[in-house]
């Protein structure tokens, strides 16, 4: 069964997240690993995951890296 929901940025959910980055890291896929954390950061501090981690990609807003975050997903469905 295919899934043919689109995912956004605004509809995205950090549990999804989550699992994208587990399988970007399993991969090797550490510039994806980035853009997960990045879009897991808290509202406050924007240059730490929600575990407080300094994240690499502090450069990309939080909204962006949900977006392509939810890109990838996107693109791996079908």
């Amino acid at each position: 069964m295919t899934n043919n929901t689109t995912i956004t940025a605004e509809t995205i959910t950090n549990a999804q997240i989550r699992a994208l980055r587990n399988e970007a890291e399993k991969a090797g896929d550490y510039a994806q690993v980035d853009i997960c954390d990045r879009a897991l950061t808290r509202e406050i501090d924007g240059t730490q995951d929600q575990d407080g981690n300094e994240v690499a990609r502090a450069d990309l807003s939080r909204t962006d890296a949900r977006a392509e975050c939810a890109d990838a997903i996107n693109a791996g469905q079908g």
